[in-house]
C-alpha cells in the first residue's frame, strides 16, 4: 500500500507596501522569509516595488506555524534568522490549519523600519596583504582571491560589565600606580596569527554567527601598551573613580574612558569577547575587498569589527591565514564606515598576487623601479654625485642583483613592444663590451585544475627571436589562467638575474658597472622609443607599497639612445677582524694562559689596559661592533663604521674589575676576573632583498686580570 506523505505546500501570498515617509528617500529592495517556529528556514521570495510577492513553504499535515518576516534583500541563498532580526526586520507568526492550502498576509512596513534598512548599511573596506621579510627587509604582496570573514565584537559598554570582581580591582591597582616600564623595554606583544601552520579544515565551514573567545592568552606588557596606561592613569576623573568609586561607578567610568582603556584593555583582559558575523567579503587580485554590513536597527554604537581570512589550498582544504589573537587586541574599535583597513598575515601558505600599486607615469612607460626591494629612488644615479652607484645609505651592491622592471600594458597590446634585454660592462669598458644577463626568469600564476589549486611556471627567458638572442618577454597583464601568484618574493618579482661574483669568469671585486635596458618587437626587432613615443621613467617614492610617482628618466641622463642605462657601485669584498693581546704599560697577556698581571694599590690598583683591535675592509664598505664581558656583564663597548680600521681603548684595571657587577657579587668587586674580548665586522654591499653577510668575519680573544 502506499505511503500517505506527511508534508503539503502552503502558497503563501505577501502584501507588505514601504509606507511613504515625508522625505524623497529612496526605497530599499525587499524581500520575505519563511522559517518555521523552531526557525528552520523555508524560503525566501523578492517583493515588487509595491511590496507584493508569493512563495510556498513546506508544512505538516497537521496545523502549525509559519515566522514570516520581511526586510531588506539579503543575497545568501539561506538567510540566517539572528542577522535578519539583527537588521530589523519585522516579522508576524501566521497560524497555518491542517486544510489551509492558500493564504495572504498583510504586513505594511512603517517608514521608520525600511528607512533603518536603509540608513543601517555601512561600507566596509580594505587590503589584505602578506608581509614577507628577508634580513630585516619588509616588502607587503596583495594576497588574492581570500575569503574575508567581518565580525562585529560587543561594543566596550557590554564588555565591561562583564569584568569579573577580582580583575576589576586589579584594574583599579594599575591605573592608581601604572607598574614601571621593563629595561630594556621590550618590543610589540608578539602575538602569533594562526600558525604556523593550522590543521586545515576540509570543505566549506561557514563562519559561525556568534562566537566567543575564552582561552585567555599569555603576554607581557608592550611599552604602547605601558603609554597607555601613563595616559590612563593621568585622568583625574579615572583616578577618583579607582581610589573612591563603587564598582558600578568605576565601571561606568571605565566605558566613559574607552578611547583610554582599549589599548590597556586587550593586555590585562583580552579574552572573554563576543562577536557575531555580520559579512563576507572576497580579495581581488590587488588583495582589495569591501562590502556592506548592516549596523542593525536602532543601534547607537559605531561597529567594532574583527577580520578573518581563509584560502582554498589544494582545491580542497579551507586554511585560516589571518585570524590574529586576542580579538580584543585586534578590533578596529569605532569602525568609521567606508575607511580603509589594511590587514597584514605572515601565513606561509597565504597565495599573493603581482602587486598593484598605481603607476603615475603617462602613457607607454618602461619604469625600472628597483634593484632587488630596493627602489632607484634610493639608490645615487647622478654622473657627478660622488657616491655614483652606492644606496643612500652608502652601501655598495654585492651577490646576485635582481634588477626589477615594470611595463605599461599598452607597450604589448598597441604599441607590438614584446621583449626586452637586459646587459652589463665594466665601467672601464667600451660600450661594445655588453654582456647580456642569460639566467633563465619567469612568472607564476595560479589556476584551478579541477578541484584543485596550480602553481605553474610562465618562462619569460632567455629567447632568441628574430636573430637577436638574450631576449626576456614583458610579462602580459594577465597569465594563461588564473592569476598571477608570487609565491616566492625574490624570484617572482625579478626581471633578470646577474651573479656579480662569477660575472663573465672575473669576479666584480670592486667598482663600478653600468645596467643596459633595451626594448624589441614581437618579431625581436630593436625598437626606435622617440617614434613609438615610448618614455624610461624612475620611481620617485620610496615605498613600494603604495601610488608610485616617477620622473622622466632622460633629463636625469639615465637615456642613451633607445636604451636606458644605471650605475651601480659593486663590492664583493671580505672584511677583516683581529683582536691584538691586551697590555698594561707595554706588557701584553700571556698568550699561553690569557693571564695579564696588574700592581695591586689601595684602594684601588693604578694601571689601566690597553684594548686593541682591527676592523677593516679594503673599500671602507663595513661596521663594527666590539664589546668586552666579565662573567655575564658588559664592561664596554664600541661600534661604528670601520674607517681606517686600527683601533683602541684605554680601560682602568678598577673599572674593568668592578664596573656593572651584578647583585649579589662579592663587595669591593672582583680581585681576580676573566674577560671575553668580541669583535664582528659587518659588509655593507647588499643585492636589495639582504645584506651581503657572507662577506662578514669575527674575532674573539679572552683574558684574565690578575694582581701580580
Amino acid at each position: 500500500m502506499a505511503t500517505q506523505s506527511r508534508s503539503k505546500r502552503l502558497a503563501l501570498t505577501i502584501e507588505a507596501p514601504l509606507l511613504e515617509s515625508e522625505s524623497a528617500e529612496k526605497k530599499p529592495k525587499t524581500a520575505a522569509y519563511a522559517f518555521s517556529p523552531g526557525g528552520r528556514f523555508l524560503g525566501k521570495a523578492e517583493l515588487t516595488a509595491k511590496g507584493s510577492g508569493s512563495l510556498e513553504v513546506p508544512v505538516g499535515v497537521e496545523a502549525t506555524g509559519v515566522r514570516l518576516l520581511v526586510g531588506p534583500a539579503i543575497e545568501a541563498d539561506v538567510p540566517e534568522l539572528q542577522e535578519l532580526v539583527r537588521r530589523g526586520a519585522i516579522e508576524q507568526h501566521v497560524r497555518v490549519e491542517a486544510d489551509t492550502r492558500r493564504m495572504k498576509v498583510e504586513l505594511p512596513v512603517f517608514p521608520d523600519a525600511w528607512l533603518c534598512w536603509l540608513r543601517g548599511r555601512c561600507l566596509v573596506k580594505g587590503t589584505l596583504l602578506k608581509r614577507v621579510t628577508r634580513d630585516g627587509v619588509v616588502a607587503d604582496f596583495p594576497v588574492c582571491h581570500a575569503t574575508v570573514e567581518i565580525y562585529e565584537v560587543d561594543p566596550f559598554y557590554l564588555i565591561v560589565p562583564k569584568i569579573p570582581k577580582d580583575i576589576l580591582d586589579r584594574l583599579r591597582e594599575i591605573l592608581v600606580r601604572p607598574p614601571p616600564l621593563p629595561d630594556p623595554p621590550i618590543g610589540p606583544i608578539p602575538f602569533p596569527e594562526t600558525g604556523p601552520f593550522p590543521v586545515p579544515r576540509p570543505g566549506p565551514d561557514p563562519a559561525p554567527l556568534t562566537r566567543i573567545e575564552s582561552q585567555p592568552i599569555q603576554h607581557e606588557m608592550s611599552r604602547e601598551v605601558h603609554e597607555a596606561l601613563q595616559a590612563v592613569s593621568g585622568s583625574a576623573e579615572l583616578r577618583y573613580a579607582a581610589l573612591q568609586g563603587s564598582d558600578l561607578a568605576f565601571k561606568q567610568a571605565l566605558v566613559d574612558h574607552a578611547a583610554l582603556i582599549r589599548p590597556i584593555f586587550c593586555w590585562f583582559h583580552p579574552w572573554l569577547v563576543t562577536m557575531q558575523h555580520v559579512g563576507t567579503a572576497t580579495t581581488d587580485d590587488c588583495g582589495h575587498f569591501r562590502t556592506f554590513i548592516f549596523r542593525g536597527c536602532h543601534n547607537p554604537d559605531q561597529p567594532d569589527l574583527y577580520f578573518e581570512a581563509h584560502q582554498k589550498f589544494l582545491g580542497f582544504f579551507d586554511v585560516e591565514i589571518y585570524a590574529p589573537k586576542p580579538v580584543s587586541c585586534h578590533t578596529w574599535w569605532d569602525y568609521v564606515c567606508g575607511t580603509e583597513v589594511t590587514l597584514h598575515t605572515s601565513h606561509p601558505l597565504a597565495i599573493t598576487c603581482r602587486p598593484c600599486p598605481p603607476v603615475i607615469a603617462g602613457d607607454n612607460w618602461v619604469l625600472f623601479m628597483a634593484v632587488g626591494n630596493h627602489p632607484l629612488s634610493r639608490i645615487h644615479l647622478g654622473a657627478a654625485d660622488p657616491d655614483l652607484g652606492l644606496t643612500d645609505g652608502g652601501a655598495p651592491w654585492g651577490g646576485t642583483l635582481r634588477p626589477r622592471l615594470e611595463f605599461d600594458n599598452a607597450l604589448r597590446d598597441s604599441l607590438g613592444v614584446q621583449y626586452y634585454r637586459l646587459s652589463w660592462k665594466r665601467d672601464t669598458e667600451p660600450g661594445t663590451a655588453y654582456k647580456p644577463f642569460t639566467a633563465a626568469i619567469a612568472r607564476h600564476y595560479a589556476h584551478m585544475v579541477g578541484a584543485s589549486l596550480v602553481l605553474d611556471a610562465y618562462p619569460l627567458g632567455p629567447k632568441t627571436v628574430g636573430g637577436n638572442g638574450s631576449l626576456f618577454e614583458i610579462p602580459p597583464s594577465v597569465p594563461p589562467l588564473g592569476q598571477w601568484s608570487i609565491p616566492d618574493a625574490v624570484e617572482d618579482t625579478a626581471s633578470g638575474r646577474l651573479d656579480t661574483v662569477a660575472a663573465d669568469g672575473t669576479p666584480l671585486l670592486d667598482g663600478k658597472i653600468q645596467v643596459r635596458v633595451e626594448l624589441f618587437t614581437a618579431a625581436g626587432a630593436p625598437v626606435d622609443i622617440a617614434a613609438s613615443g615610448i618614455h624610461y621613467f624612475v620611481p620617485t617614492s620610496t615605498d613600494l607599497g603604495g601610488t608610485i610617482l616617477t620622473a622622466d628618466a632622460g633629463p636625469l641622463g639615465l637615456v642613451a639612445g633607445n636604451t636606458m642605462v644605471i650605475t651601480l657601485h659593486v663590492n664583493n669584498e671580505a672584511c677583516a677582524a683581529s683582536i691584538a693581546p691586551p697590555t698594561i704599560a707595554g706588557h701584553a697577556a700571556d698568550p699561553c694562559c690569557g693571564v695579564l698581571a696588574y700592581a695591586p694599590g689601595t684602594p684601588v690598583s693604578p694601571d689601566s689596559v690597553t684594548l686593541a683591535w682591527n676592523a677593516s675592509h679594503p673599500h671602507g664598505f663595513a661596521s663594527y661592533s666590539f664589546g668586552v664581558v666579565r662573567g655575564v656583564s658588559g664592561v664596554f663597548a664600541s661600534s661604528g663604521p670601520v674607517g681606517a680600521g686600527s683601533f683602541s681603548a684605554v680601560r682602568s684595571v678598577d673599572h674593568l674589575l668592578n664596573d656593572n657587577l651584578p647583585a649579589g657579587c662579592t663587595p669591593g668587586g672582583c680581585p681576580v676576573a676573566g674577560f671575553s674580548e668580541n669583535l664582528y665586522v659587518a659588509a655593507s654591499a647588499t643585492d636589495g632583498w639582504s645584506r651581503q653577510s657572507q662577506y662578514d668575519r669575527s674575532a674573539v680573544r679572552a683574558f684574565v686580570l690578575a694582581p701580580s
